[in-house]
């Protein structure tokens, strides 16, 4: 049986005011508010990931359960402060090997390469497009590309989902398209 999973975005945001991030999916709002923002400047190469915090967390998202992976429409608009380091998107009932994965208190990655995304890579980011600017992140298709986003800048790319798990037992998605009136719900 499906379970609706909770998703957390994680970077670190920069300046001497408080950033605001406002994130839709879908053209769906599902955050808007202040983040915890360290008083330095916006350093010009991404945060190592043990140092990164949750900016926003998408919680028990009926929608976007374990039976649901593709990938949807996300921008991100930021304000104030200098800006913000975005990174790894992780979520429960994550598919994997480890003892916490296919439950409720385990988080891990929430893309890991499948189905494909527009990039070809495991980044739950794809098509990235910063202020008008399609990005090309130069790496492997393996990990997790950081992206700079500077306050007054907006951030479109593609949110990459894969399969959840429970208890181990990979979700179906052979039919499954999500449910937006759902997601606006949860």
């Amino acid at each position: 049986m499906a379970q609706p999973r909770t998703f957390q975005f994680y970077g670190l945001a920069y300046g001497n005011s408080p950033v605001t991030i406002t994130a839709s999916i879908n053209s769906t709002q599902i955050f808007s508010g202040p983040v915890t923002t360290l008083d330095q400047p916006l350093p010009n190469a991404c945060p190592d990931q043990s140092t990164q915090t949750v900016l926003f967390t998408i919680d028990n998202s009926a929608a976007l359960n374990t039976d649901f992976s593709g990938s949807l429409p996300m921008t991100l608009v930021v304000s104030g402060g200098d800006g913000v380091w975005v990174e790894q998107i992780n979520c429960n009932y994550y598919a994997g090997n480890s003892a916490s994965a296919g439950t409720v208190d385990g988080y891990n990655q929430c893309y890991q390469g499948r189905p494909v995304n527009s990039d070809n890579s495991q980044d739950p980011r794809s098509s990235v497009v910063i202020d008008g600017v399609a990005m090309t992140p130069s790496r492997p298709p393996n990990g997790t590309w950081g992206w700079e986003i500077q306050a007054s800048q907006t951030m479109t790319h593609n949110f990459n989902i894969g399969l959840g798990s429970v208890a181990n037992v990979v979700g179906n998605t052979s039919t499954y398209t999500g449910d937006y009136a759902a997601f606006l719900r949860s």
